[in-house]
């Protein structure tokens, strides 16, 4: 097959997802490409704002080739930022069709707005196309402002998902998280987002003897993702259970001032070490200090993070808020959300599980979002639209 890839984010803003899954269609023998253009933030990013690449130029990502593009967004015209990148999309689609000829399958990345921008693409040559739905309501909610379910957006995007040949959501949960928003009258099944599970390799953790048994966080410090719990629940967790426990925590945000006033109200200063935004390689080595991970998530759509602790060999302790494809059996622990006192209790649990069988674990979740699972996945669904959009030109 020969497959386009289109995102709705891209690095560095996040959008490591498309590269991905990427990756994966490719190491299934298919013809994948990227065409990638990046709505600049003059806020958040000024340099790269005023340098931006306003033509298209390639580059190669992971043996991918990626066709990328910056546009300048112009601050406070959200709507007209939106027109201009989808036009933006479009014209790359018109370029890459003439250079590499029509792909058999559009496949986007979020309905916002790369789902859009390839409906389209798809209506003006006839090409069939997927969206993979990657963000919860939640997130969706916050670019929809004070309009909220009746901001300009919502028909749009309803559309787009609308008319797509298939909708891939990243977790079951998510159709009914997204119904209030889009509603549900489109053809959707789940494929979760694959992880690099030769990268987020096994490994044997020494025993506890002599050492404090090690919880690591990995996440954005925001409230979604309950740091307030988090800390409750290991102070509660190192009193009651008198241990010398110590606490990793990294993300984007984690080493702030906030983060550490958070840390010194519930007075576990000196079990926490705080990191901050970490590479891939700095995430692996946290990971490897570690025996388990905790996320005590408010509303999380695919919890990779704790697929990719366990396909490292720790157990992981999470809320009743996650995915159900991530509650492996035997190695994901699971508490209430918001009740700490639960969650201390799911620490101590771990801490004392010496049946833990990391290496099982590890293998099942290689079983189950490995590239090579995912890869397959994909290329089943494409080639059902591609055939059946073949099966609706020869009836018409």
């Amino acid at each position: 097959m020969h497959i386009l890839e289109i995102p709705s984010f891209f690095p560095p803003y996040g959008g490591l997802f498309c590269l991905e899954q990427s990756k994966a269609l490719a190491k299934q023998g298919h013809t994948v490409r990227i065409i990638s253009n990046l709505n600049v933030s003059a806020r958040l990013s000024p340099s790269l704002w005023l340098h931006s690449h306003t033509h298209s130029y390639d580059v190669n990502m992971d043996g991918i080739h990626v066709t990328r593009r910056e546009m300048r967004a112009i601050p406070f015209c959200m709507k007209h930022n939106v027109d201009r990148w989808c036009s933006i999309v479009g014209e790359m689609a018109d370029e890459y069709i003439k250079k590499y000829g029509k792909p058999d399958i559009l496949h986007a990345h979020c309905c916002a707005w790369a789902g859009y921008a390839a409906m389209l693409v798809s209506r003006k040559h006839n090409i069939p196309y997927v969206v993979t739905e990657h963000l919860s309501s939640e997130l969706h909610l916050k670019q929809f402002g004070k309009d909220g379910v009746n901001s300009w957006q919502v028909p749009l995007l309803r559309e787009s998902l609308e008319s797509a040949n298939r909708i891939i959501l990243v977790s079951e949960e998510l159709a009914a998280d997204l119904a209030p928003l889009f509603g549900s009258n489109f053809n959707w099944q789940a494929v979760s987002n694959t992880i690099d599970t030769d990268q987020y390799a096994y490994k044997k953790r020494l025993l506890l003897d002599g050492r404090p048994f090690t919880i690591c966080c990995l996440a954005f410090f925001e409230p979604r993702k309950g740091y307030d719990v988090l800390y409750q629940a290991f102070a509660e967790f190192i009193q009651k259970y008198n241990t010398d426990a110590q606490l990793l925590v990294a993300g984007t945000g984690t080493n702030s001032k906030e983060m550490r006033k958070l840390v010194d109200k519930y007075g576990i200063g000196k079990h926490v070490k705080l990191y901050g935004e970490l590479d891939r390689n700095g995430v692996l080595d946290i990971l490897y200090q570690s025996d388990c991970l905790a996320l005590a998530t408010r509303n999380e759509a695919q919890g990779l993070v704790l697929l990719e602790a366990m396909s490292t060999g720790i157990q992981v302790v999470t809320t009743d808020r996650t995915p159900k494809n991530v509650h492996i059996e035997g190695g994901c622990i699971i508490a209430p959300y918001n009740r700490a006192d639960i969650m201390a209790e799911r620490f101590a649990e771990a801490m004392h599980n010496t049946s833990f069988d990391g290496k099982a674990i590890s293998d099942c979740v290689k079983s189950l979002v490995s590239p090579n699972v995912i890869g397959k996945q994909l290329t089943d669904i494409f080639k059902s639209v591609i055939s059946s959009k073949t099966q609706d030109s020869e009836q018409a």
